[in-house]
């Protein structure tokens, strides 16, 4: 009798742990989802940041006029550094992809080619962009070069 009384006593103590567990996790996993950064596609727009702030500081339509006209300046000051650095940025990821298929083995390589097109795929519409900018495609791959001797 003792010993059922014992198992079912682990049985049931295996369950409340299993599920104190669970709670614990999912509450930590909860916090960090909601820590995280926003994802591109709910960063906010232009729009709603001029309203937030008309909002938030009470400003009045000659005022939100002039944050009309000073936040498109900057996004044109963005895209315009951006312009210009993008390039640079292109040859830093394509050096660096190079470096990563010399030490790759033959049979790794199509793997390889198959992470960045994925990586390019998730960067197109937001990955390269400035705030406010247009989605643009991805960087081409370069193309792989051949196994030095």
């Amino acid at each position: 009798m003792q010993s059922k009384t014992s198992a079912t006593f682990l049985l049931v103590g295996t369950f409340l742990l299993g599920g104190i567990t669970g709670a614990v996790s999912y509450s930590i996993y909860r916090k960090q989802v909601e820590a995280a950064p926003p994802q591109a596609s709910q960063r906010p727009q232009r729009r709603d940041i001029i309203e937030q702030l008309a909002t938030d500081l009470s400003l009045d339509p000659d005022q939100k006029e002039k944050l009309k006209v000073i936040i498109g300046k900057t996004r044109e000051r963005y895209r315009a550094l951006h312009g210009q650095m993008s390039p640079e940025f292109q040859k830093i990821r394509n050096e660096g992809d190079e470096e990563i298929r010399r030490i790759l083995r033959d049979d790794q390589k199509p793997r390889f080619e198959t992470i960045l097109r994925e990586i390019a795929s998730r960067r197109k519409g937001f990955g390269d962009r400035t705030p406010g900018s247009p989605p643009s495609s991805p960087r081409p791959l370069a193309p792989p070069s051949a196994p030095k001797p």
